[in-house]
Parts: structure tokens; C-alpha cells; sequence
């Protein structure tokens, strides 16, 4: 067993704090062939990994895909399809609704975002930056046509997320003035400064670190990346992009070797309807000098001072998606890591 093994995480932990139907339903479900449209992949935390931030990746599956449980059926036949509430945390998160698609990223339904008392407006794939305490919600916008193909859902922070728990549930909230979705206090779109839209950058549009394989909009193609030059004052940053599949190469290294003084977290999942954490590929990830080989759907949690990298894919057959989220600005000292 190597000495980082257990900063690597490939399994779905606390699903109990997971929205939607509970482990027990999620199983039965299963059982019977049928499936939830936000499927989750990975759970993170400090508890599951040492000293790491939190982090949630999902994939939201169209209704058109086969074996979609309805949500007449879900009503029925499950307990826990409360809806969303405007809630904040006591730290900075990174969230995102990106479709799949880089080149039709308005094929992601139509959403907006509760931000504090007002909500914005997002017609098309977004990554955006939540400062702590901030009252937030996605919501759905009415008239917008579905999505047809998949979209990817990611979240992390540098706390601990209880959903469900005392002070993070419905109830604690439910005698505050909350923002009402359609309804919103605010109509100034100020917020929307928060927000990173498709096509927003392109290669060569941002300053990103040097350890990190640019941009070339073709292999890699540009999700979002953001850090306190990018949204003025930002804690917690990102560098989120689309790996695409093309001619078969034998590998490609998408990260060199380096340290930093902070903590640093990096997920990778592929578009793998029939597999859900296959990775349809090999991912080569070094941890302070030791290589680990990995073909599942993983996140990982880089220690302050650890060598991170050479990160290299390797007979990669699906679309991919690699997320590296760390502190940025003020948030480097606040939010060093474990």
C-alpha cells in the first residue's frame, strides 16, 4: 500500500446526505432497471479523505436517456424529493451546471441562481463562484426546453457540507424572509459577476498556471477558469475543462509535477452513460513521487507541500471532464488545507 493510496477517492460515500431518494431507494431502484436523473459519483470531505475539501460531482441525465424513473414515479415511490431551499455556507464554493457539449453549451436546460436576494440569469453552461455565507439556489427557469444530452454537475469548497443535518435542512430555514424563485428582490443582475458562461474564455483568454497543459480547443477545451484576477476577490478558484476524444494518441500529460503551499483537489470523470464510473481510459496520477493508475471516476486531495503531478491520460476512448479546484487571493492563507 502506498503512502498517499488513501487521498484517492473511487467509491460514493455518505449517501445518506445525498438529495433525492435515500440509499435504500437508490438500491431498490437499481434493482428494478430503473435510474434517477442526478446520479452521484463522488462525495468529499475531510472525513473521507485527510484534511481535503468538500466536493460533490454528479452527472444529470436527460429524461430521454433509457430507464429514467419519472417523477411521477420518484412522488410515489420515494420519500425524500423535498424541494431546493436558498441556503449558504460558512466558506466559498465553486459551482457549476456545464452541458456537454462544447459546442451547443446552451443545450443545458435554462437555469438561474438565487444570489442572495437576487436571481441571475443563466441561458446557457455556467461555473460560478459562491462567497461564503451567501444565500444560493439554482433554479430552473420556466419555458427553457430540456436538455438533451448530459450534464455535468460540480461543486467543492474548502469545509464540511452537512445537508440534512441541523442548520443545513429546510426547517432551520423556514421562518427567514428567503428569496423566492421568479420572485426575486433584487432585478440588478450584479451578481452575474460571479458567474463564468460558455465561451467566455477561450485559449490564451486567462493567465493559468504554468504546471498546467494549456488550453488548445481541441483536445482541451476551456470550461472555466477563475481566481481572485478573474472574479475580483474570489478565495476559491478552479481550472475546469472538456478533454475530448479524437484520434487515439498513447497518452497525453495534462499536468507536470509541482508543489503548493496549499491544498489542492482534482476530479476526473468521463461521459459514460452504460458505465457510470468507468473512465473508459487510464489515468496516471503521482502523488508525492508515487504513480497511481487509475480507470474509475476519482478525486483526489493534494496535501500542502506534497509534489502533485505528472497527471497523464492514457487510451482514452470517452469525453472526459477534469475539474482542479484550490484556494486563490485571501482564501490561499485562510484556507491552506489539512
Amino acid at each position: 500500500m502506498g503512502k498517499y493510496d488513501n487521498y484517492i477517492c473511487t467509491t460514493l460515500e455518505k449517501r445518506d446526505r445525498l438529495p433525492g431518494p435515500s440509499p435504500r431507494e437508490r438500491d431498490h431502484m437499481a434493482d428494478i432497471g430503473l435510474r434517477w436523473g442526478m446520479e452521484h459519483l463522488l462525495w468529499l470531505d475531510e472525513d473521507i479523505i485527510p484534511g481535503s475539501y468538500y466536493g460533490e460531482l454528479t452527472w444529470i441525465w436527460p429524461s430521454s436517456y433509457p430507464n429514467q424513473a419519472s417523477m411521477e414515479w420518484l412522488r410515489a415511490n420515494t420519500t425524500n424529493m423535498a424541494p431546493m431551499f436558498p441556503h449558504g455556507h460558512s466558506f466559498p464554493e465553486i459551482l457549476s451546471w456545464f452541458g456537454s457539449d462544447p459546442d451547443d453549451p446552451d443545450d443545458n436546460a435554462n437555469w438561474g441562481m438565487i444570489m442572495g436576494d437576487e436571481e441571475v440569469v443563466l441561458p446557457t453552461s455556467w461555473v460560478g463562484y459562491i462567497p461564503a455565507d451567501m444565500l444560493h439556489m439554482p433554479t430552473r427557469r420556466p419555458g427553457g426546453k430540456p436538455a438533451t444530452k448530459p450534464v455535468s454537475h460540480w461543486t467543492a469548497g474548502p469545509g464540511v457540507y452537512l445537508r440534512g443535518t441541523e442548520g443545513h435542512d429546510a426547517a432551520s430555514v423556514k421562518d427567514q424572509d428567503l428569496p423566492v424563485p421568479g420572485k426575486p428582490k433584487l432585478t440588478t443582475q450584479d451578481t452575474l459577476r460571479y458567474f463564468i458562461l460558455a465561451g467566455q474564455q477561450q485559449p490564451g483568454s486567462v493567465t493559468r498556471p504554468a504546471y498546467m497543459r494549456p488550453w488548445d480547443g481541441e483536445f482541451i477545451r476551456p470550461m472555466a477558469y477563475i481566481d481572485d484576477k478573474v472574479i475580483p476577490d474570489a478565495e476559491f478558484g478552479c481550472d475546469a475543462m472538456y478533454l475530448m476524444p479524437g484520434p487515439a494518441k498513447a497518452s497525453e500529460q495534462l499536468m507536470e509535477a509541482h508543489t503548493l503551499p496549499h491544498g489542492s483537489m482534482i476530479t476526473l470523470t468521463a461521459m459514460n452513460y452504460d458505465d457510470l464510473t468507468g473512465l473508459a481510459a487510464e489515468a496516471d496520477l503521482y502523488i508525492g513521487g508515487e504513480k497511481h493508475t487509475l480507470t474509475q471516476t476519482f478525486g483526489a486531495y493534494i496535501p500542502p507541500g506534497v509534489e502533485a503531478g505528472p497527471l497523464v491520460i492514457r487510451n482514452m476512448k470517452k469525453q472526459m471532464f477534469l475539474n482542479v479546484t484550490h484556494p486563490v487571493g485571501a482564501g490561499i492563507a485562510k484556507y491552506r488545507g489539512g
